[in-house]
């Protein structure tokens, strides 16, 4: 049986500059839209990659569920339940390989609910002209289906070797001096937002050709590098325009909360009833690229 969404929020308050505190807010708008109570949650995955001050340790997928109030002991909270979490951490990709995991957990049988959520921030809490990502917080939360035919159907994952990797952040250790838990240093290739592109294209049209997918029956969810990045995928995957959520003009290119925030459009727009199929495509610096495909 494929895991199926129950529930998806966002954070997008630009009052709140932390990455971590999107990402709790956007969860707790998830589990009220699902009603579903946090001590319930087995399982949490933060994709996540920039966040506030550098945070390395503890993973902050224990910080998100400590704020949620989710048991905090692994082996057994005081109220006999017990949960566990990771920072799966894969760039703008990772939201579709926790899903792929989500799917594998659930079908175990080993938890009841999984929770994804992301969102990125500079490490200063601040904006910072030249880094390239919005904060925002996204949040999905998955649970077992009943039905074969609906929830994730398939996956797939491509890498490539790129030259620079495409993208790449670091702290310069020798520059930044006591600053370097609120510094960061983002290059970019000048052929990244294309090469990423084309090797997601590549990818999505395989897995459509190899699953039999009708490319006219899908809403494309897809990575936000550029203003055309969804639109390019779309016009060459065969996917109609009207079908393809164009989220950069609104919101930029919000990374690890791209997939979480392009659910809860879907839903929002009325895109989403029972029976709709959404293929998420994504591309992310190494080169990577994902698909998942899902039926509301």
């Amino acid at each position: 049986m494929g895991a199926v969404i129950l529930g998806a929020g966002i954070s997008s308050d630009k009052s709140v500059m932390g990455s971590v505190e999107h990402a709790i807010l956007a969860a707790k708008e998830c589990l009220k839209v699902a009603k579903v109570d946090a001590e319930d949650v087995d399982f949490i995955i933060n994709t996540g990659i920039y966040r506030e001050n550098n945070i390395v340790e503890p993973a902050v997928a224990m910080l998100i569920q400590k704020e949620l109030g989710m048991n905090g002991d692994y082996v057994k909270a005081a109220n006999g339940k017990d949960s566990f979490g990771f920072d799966l951490l894969n760039g703008g990709i990772g939201a579709l390989n926790a899903l792929k995991i989500a799917d594998s957990m659930l079908e175990s049988g080993a938890v009841r609910y999984v929770l994804i959520v992301g969102g990125d921030s500079h490490p200063s809490n601040s904006e910072v002209a030249g880094f390239p990502y919005t904060t925002l917080g996204s949040a999905l939360l998955l649970g077992k289906g009943k039905d074969p035919k609906k929830g994730i159907q398939g996956s797939a994952f491509r890498s490539k070797q790129h030259a620079g990797q495409g993208r790449m952040s670091y702290i310069e250790m020798t520059k930044v001096g006591v600053s370097g838990r609120q510094s960061m240093t983002i290059t970019t290739d000048k052929d990244y937002v294309p090469a990423a592109k084309d090797l997601a294209i590549e990818l999505a049209k395989d897995f459509i050709t190899k699953n039999k997918i009708k490319s006219s029956e899908l809403q494309l969810i897809s990575t936000q590098l550029s203003a055309d990045f969804s639109q390019d995928i779309a016009k060459s995957i065969g996917v109609s325009p009207d079908s393809s959520l164009s989220l950069f003009a609104t919101f930029g290119d919000v990374h690890s909360a791209v997939f979480g925030l392009g659910f809860h459009q879907l839903q929002s727009l009325k895109r989403a009833a029972a029976g709709t199929q959404v293929l998420f495509v994504g591309a992310a610096a190494g080169l990577d690229a994902g698909v998942v495909h899902y039926v509301c």
